[in-house]
């Protein structure tokens, strides 16, 4: 009886198995269905590296190429295969890191009159704004076109490196980098006049090739100022400040890769020693911050007390003699009285 019903239960399995296989060979099309793809998006994120700071406007533009085409009609080669199209993506001032930082760029795809399976490369535009990382990496697109009872179905893909590399739609390459320089006065000494201002001038260099398209701010005095980006002439900007003790002044702002110099005017004739401190010795903004400390020291350890210090401790030595002399002498007359 057993046996029956295991027989049973084998040959009701076979029979679903063999059902499924008639099934699949008889019209059970397994294939995935596409959707024809008109466009294709890339997120695009921009950041700021550090906060309280305001990124320039920037659009980011993209060039497209074509790489490779394979599995296509005769004659469709890689120089004649469609070309897709690409946008660029703008930023307003201060998008950089807020909540507007991510936005679409459109690709749109061409008609195709082959199936096959079409690389593109695409790269973006390397700008000219100082602080502002661009993307070096190239982004792989690859459009896939496939047979169907219509006509074409364009499926789209983008890659981050190549055809084996993860596939991504949202890239973060893209950073506005930016931070600021104290510039802080010390005046020591017993006649450093700590009352006295002393004229700075901080002098900015872009880096080669770049543009400083954001303005630098600073408080001097209890006045808010800007170095706008229209006083940058040859690449250069310059900025005049006066210190007086224990003041600082920090310009914020000022883009990644910028250098500085900060130079005091000479008060050499005045009896000051000048010294600066720099908090970063290569002199260039690589960080969220930056400073310069300038000390200016003036003292004289030759005051006129009327006596010749060089002479005061044989003076001593005459006086003290004197003294035990009296002393003596008095003890003697006191002696003799007795």
């Amino acid at each position: 009886m057993k046996m029956k019903k295991i027989a049973a239960i084998i040959f009701s399995a076979a029979m679903v198995l063999n059902m499924g296989a008639v099934a699949m060979a008889t019209g059970g099309d397994t294939t995935p269905s596409y959707t024809d793809m008109k466009t294709v998006t890339i997120k695009k994120s921009y950041e700021a590296t550090n906060p309280s700071t305001t990124s320039p406007a920037e659009t980011f533009g993209f060039s497209i190429e074509r790489t490779s085409v394979k599995d296509a009609a005769a004659g469709v080669a890689t120089g004649n295969m469609p070309l897709p199209t690409i946008g660029s993506v703008s930023y307003e001032k201060g998008e950089a890191g807020s909540e507007t930082k991510s936005k679409d760029i459109t690709i749109t795809l061409p008609e195709y009159s082959s199936v096959g399976v079409y690389t593109y490369t695409i790269k973006e535009t390397q700008g000219l704004t100082a602080g502002v990382t661009y993307r070096t990496s190239d982004i792989k697109l690859v459009v896939t076109v496939l047979q169907d009872e219509g006509g074409y179905i364009r499926v789209a893909a983008v890659h981050t490196e190549d055809e084996g590399g993860n596939k991504t739609n949202t890239f973060n390459d893209n950073e506005y980098s930016a931070g600021s320089l104290a510039v802080k006065k010390i005046v020591t000494g017993n006649l450093g006049d700590q009352q006295k201002e002393f004229a700075v001038t901080v002098t900015f260099t872009a880096p080669e090739g770049k543009e400083v398209s954001e303005a630098i701010s600073y408080s001097d005095g209890g006045t808010d100022y800007t170095i706008p980006a229209s006083a940058w002439t040859s690449g250069t900007a310059t900025a005049e400040i006066n210190l007086k003790h224990d003041e600082t002044v920090t310009f914020t702002n000022i883009p990644y890769g910028v250098t500085y110099t900060v130079e005091e005017a000479d008060y050499t004739s005045d009896g000051y020693k000048t010294t600066y401190a720099l908090g970063d010795n290569n002199k260039k903004i690589d960080s969220a911050s930056d400073s310069v400390d300038i000390t200016n020291n003036k003292n004289n350890d030759k005051i006129d007390t009327g006596i010749n210090l060089d002479s005061m401790p044989y003076i001593m030595i005459l006086a003290l003699v004197a003294v035990c002399a009296v002393v003596m002498f008095a003890r003697k007359r006191f002696s003799a009285n007795r």
